[in-house]
């Protein structure tokens, strides 16, 4: 029988490596962010016409979330010996 603890902590790698995948993909969407602004394209007829202010504001409530401190503690309690194999997905 699978203990909690692995399973919690299998859950908490998991889910925890997962969110450091995702703030580095947040660190290359602010950099593209940042050379779209500098560049000031034009985007009338594109995806972007009438939806700039909604993408970025969106950017930055993710930017938000990813940075909260139950992101961080999830990442901290990775532990990188553990097998992540009691649940079964």
């Amino acid at each position: 029988m699978v203990a909690d603890t692995k399973r919690v902590q299998t859950m908490v790698n998991i889910v925890g490596q997962q969110m450091l995948l995702i703030r580095a993909a947040m660190a290359r969407i602010e950099a593209v962010k940042a050379a779209f602004t500098t560049a000031n394209p034009d985007v009338t007829g594109t995806p972007l016409d009438g939806n700039v202010a909604t993408v970025n504001s969106a950017i930055v409530a993710l930017k938000a979330e990813v940075d909260g401190a139950v992101w961080t503690q999830m990442i901290a309690a990775i532990v990188p010996t553990h097998r992540n194999t009691a649940l079964e997905v």
